[in-house]
């Protein structure tokens, strides 16, 4: 299992909050969010994407020399697409609520 190392700060921080994870366990996308945190601001949620875009972008041009504008319009295509056609196959699992 591999676990991506957690913000430097956030250990500072008592308030800190994870708000999403991302998995491929056996071949298959799995998701875990804290939607509650921005239960009433899904614009909010929307920052949240596009600027996991921009880093994804940054850090795959530094990886492979590519142009990051090139990997950011990739990203966002694709992104466009899911959102036009989402493929629903896949989408199972629970909410669970968060913290009171």
């Amino acid at each position: 299992m591999r676990i991506l190392s957690i913000p430097h700060d956030a250990d500072q921080d008592p308030d800190a909050i994870e708000l999403l994870r991302a998995w491929i366990i056996h071949g298959e996308l799995n998701i875990s969010l804290a939607a509650w945190v921005w239960k009433d601001e899904p614009e909010t949620w929307g920052r949240l994407l596009a600027e996991a875009a921009g880093h994804l972008a940054d850090a795959i041009s530094k990886e492979t020399g590519r142009a990051r504008d090139t990997v950011f319009d990739e990203i966002r295509a694709s992104v466009s697409a899911n959102l036009d056609e989402p493929d629903d196959s896949h989408r199972t699992g629970d909410f669970v609520e968060g913290p009171h």
